[in-house]
């Protein structure tokens, strides 16, 4: 189904809480605000933009809103994972004026021999000086063994986590003595392209969106090639990254004390082994050492630790290095008065966009900072200072660090200084910590969280998500009755999607009360809440896809006739299904697009089964499976080539085959579980979608559209030819199909007809 264009989105509506800023001098006053949407943002596009902006901390605990392992191989689900993360997306799907950019820049590059992407040599003197301190760590025997055999391999880490140097060195195992770092902003299909021959190649901290992963023949293309050329590949990415067809290794780095001896050894050359066991049992090192440390901070503190004369001389300096407990610190942070608010704002902000851009971090923190400042002294009318402190005084405060990365905008990569915490819990715990021992502080953090949760940009709305999320994972009476109740209810619907975002990143971050509260939303008397649930049943329903499945039921029982009428009609004509007027027209619209994520999950054999159940039930079920399926089935695996393989059609061929005479009943569940029962329950919603008299328009559109993605690929008109054999089951079913394959050849004129006419003699009685 074809997604419509979402309205433009205002830049600061009202904020939804109670929690209101101070009324602002005249010449201080906003423009007025445009109005909100008329229109929800569509839920595919939603939940690609949450999948896309959310914290690694969130999303680094295995399959995001994909529900753990496929349950069957190929196409839709077992390594492709079209899911929530959409198949893959040529170009980025963005909310407001919705934009498509198509990445045709590197093609025209290589069409004229330009180089895809930089690469350069890593320099011998540094791997000779890597090689020096390296410590193997328990995963590195089995990734050298994984590269040694498959000659590319994903190396999966924290950013802290000595991963490059992991992979500089399992290429200089295996004897490769040129090494080229590669540029990160490059494509699958573009990767090693125009590069110059080495030994080895590392493409360091790949950033490519988790809605575009590698495919199979990305994977067949660099084996070959490095096959014939006899290197290595290694790609170092963060957990999150999506690389289901890479298999990706998970690096754990050595153990802390077996780095800081190794660096000592290196600062310390030819001291006896009993000086170094000496300076490692100090108390302060030891104390150091308890703590999780990245590496570079491990390699630092061998440089203080090394200059100490002797085991017992402990420097004053080395302890200080040595304790930096992450909730010590927030308290020290916001229990000296003497540091500015300004900088305690840049802390919360940091807390909420860690690992975003600096510059908008820098943004919203002074917004944050206007609203703190009303609270500590009200009706002051001082300016802010727009060059203030050094952004690396700013970042020594804060513990954090500047790295030059790649930030995915819907114009493609673009270069961006991004700012981190070095400790990956500070942010947690500053929020956690603020929000529980300094509750004067919370209106200003929720009239400020109110005021982004409508920002133009996917990051600002999706960081705010998650904030809430983790506040609700904290006191969850207070962030529901101040932020997800009256989001929830909001005639803005990009509030409600917020609540309904929260909840499901909430769910994530151990909130066990999600569920209930998303039954009990799905029976409230407002229309607003009731859609938020949907939509949040949207991202959470491959978890919970037995509850998910009866609150669509359930909330199919308030839809009207005209509702259901038009939206028969919307599909019919392939568009997609627009609400009425009324809010409550929302609700069909939100009840389609919950269940068609569903199905696209890994429950999805659970989902097609309830929609064959479904059939035989009211007409408001029935209408509802029909119009979930027809929308589904016009999935392809590229989304921006329509003529592509239908994913269902994979799920089709890829199922379990009927014993022959095995009937076919469009009125009975089948009695089989799992995959075996996909081929059948597919076969059951395409017979009863082409007899209908409301929907059969409509299918017979969405198999015209199956029949042209057979045109170009004989493995598709294979399957189809499968797939029409099975729906033949009685001359009327003959006579549909072969009057539609008549009508698609004629359309076609000379080309492609040789595949309808293969079609048409296989529906011909034998």
């Amino acid at each position: 189904m074809t997604a419509a264009q979402p309205a433009g989105e205002a830049p600061q509506p009202a904020a939804a809480s109670a929690d209101q800023e101070p009324a602002q001098p005249a010449e201080e006053q906003p423009e007025p605000q445009e109005a909100p949407p008329e229109q929800p943002q569509n839920a595919w596009e939603a939940a690609q933009e949450l999948l896309e902006h959310a914290p690694e901390s969130f999303t680094g605990q295995g399959y995001f809103f994909t529900g753990g392992t496929p349950h069957f191989g190929g196409g839709l689900v077992g390594g492709d994972q079209h899911t929530v993360s959409g198949g893959q997306v040529h170009g980025d799907v963005v909310t407001g004026q919705k934009t498509t950019i198509y990445q045709i820049g590197a093609r025209i590059g290589a069409a004229f021999g330009t180089p895809l992407h930089g690469s350069g040599e890593v320099p011998a003197p540094e791997l000779d000086a890597l090689e020096s301190v390296f410590q193997d760590g328990p995963a590195f025997p089995a990734a050298l063994d994984m590269l040694r055999e498959a000659r590319v391999l994903v190396l999966a880490g924290r950013s802290d986590s000595g991963r490059r140097s992991a992979a500089l060195m399992l290429l200089h195992r295996l004897g490769a003595r040129r090494i080229r770092s590669l540029d990160p902003d490059v494509s699958p299909s573009s990767l090693l392209t125009g590069v110059e021959r080495a030994d080895g190649y590392l493409l360091a901290d790949y950033t490519t969106p988790r809605s575009r992963p590698f495919r199979p023949h990305h994977l067949l293309r660099l084996r070959e090639y490095l096959d014939r050329e006899k290197s290595y590949l290694v790609i170092t990415v963060a957990r999150s990254a999506s690389f289901r067809e890479l298999a990706p290794l998970d690096w754990e780095p050595p153990a802390p004390e077996d780095v800081l001896a190794a660096h000592l050894r290196g600062l310390l050359a030819g001291a006896p082994a009993e000086r170094i066991t000496g300076l490692l049992s100090l108390p302060p090192v030891l104390e150091f050492l308890a703590k999780t440390r990245p590496i570079r901070e491990l390699a630092e503190f061998a440089a203080p630790l090394a200059g100490c004369a002797t085991e017992a001389d402990d420097q004053p300096g080395l302890a200080e290095f040595g304790q930096g407990v992450v909730q010590e610190q927030v308290g020290r942070w916001f229990g000296d008065p003497d540091l500015p608010l300004r900088e305690k704002a840049f802390l919360l902000s940091l807390a909420v966009f860690d690992h975003a851009p600096y510059a908008l971090t820098a943004e919203l923190s002074d917004q944050l900072f206007r609203r703190l400042e009303a609270i500590d002294a009200p009706g002051r009318k001082e300016g802010i200072p727009p060059f203030g402190n050094s952004i690396e005084e700013r970042l020594a405060l804060a513990r954090a660090e500047l790295t030059e990365e790649n930030e995915q905008t819907p114009w493609g990569p673009v270069p961006q200084r991004m700012a981190s915490f070095a400790d990956h819990r500070t942010s947690h715990t500053l929020l956690r910590e603020t929000w529980i021992s300094h509750p004067s502080a919370r209106p200003a953090i929720l009239g400020w969280l109110n005021a982004l949760a409508t920002d133009p940009r996917p990051l600002v709305r999706t960081r705010v998500a998650s904030a809430a999320a983790l506040l609700a994972s904290v006191d969850l009476s207070s962030a529901m009755g101040r932020l997800l109740g009256p989001w929830s209810e909001s005639k803005d619907f990009r509030l409600c999607l917020q609540a309904a975002n929260t909840l499901a990143l909430a769910y994530y971050a151990g909130t066990a009360a999600v569920p209930r509260i998303l039954h009990d939303w799905c029976q409230d008397d407002n229309a607003r809440r009731r859609w938020s649930a949907i939509r949040g049943y949207a991202l959470l329903g491959h978890l919970l896809p037995a509850q998910a499945l009866e609150a669509f039921a359930l909330a199919a029982d308030r839809l009207t006739e005209d509702e259901l009428t038009e939206l028969a009609e919307e599909v019919k004509l392939g568009d997609r299904p627009q609400p009425s007027e009324h809010p409550t027209g929302y609700q069909a619209l939100g009840l389609v697009e919950a269940a068609e994520l569903l199905i696209l999950s890994p429950a999805g054999p659970e989902a097609l089964a309830a929609l064959v159940r479904w059939l035989s039930g009211p007409p408001q079920l029935r209408q509802l499976a029909l119009a979930v399926f027809l929308t589904a089935a016009q999935r392809t695996e590229g989304e921006q080539d329509p003529a592509g393989r239908p994913l269902l059609l994979g799920w089709y061929a890829e199922s379990h085959r009927p014993e022959p005479g095995e009937a076919v009943e469009v009125t009975t569940l089948p009695g089989q579980d799992g995959p075996a029962a996909v081929r059948t329950l597919l076969t059951v919603l395409w017979r009863t979608a082409l007899a209908d008299r409301s929907y059969g328009p409509a299918a017979l559109r969405v198999l015209r559209g199956w029949l042209f993605s057979a045109l170009p690929l004989p493995e598709v008109e294979a399957e189809l030819a499968d797939l029409l054999a099975a729906l033949t089951v009685t001359d009327r079913d003959r006579l549909r199909l072969s009057h539609l394959l008549r009508t698609t050849r004629d359309g076609l004129g000379t080309d492609g007809t040789g595949a309808v006419d293969r079609l048409l003699l296989n529906l011909s009685p034998h």
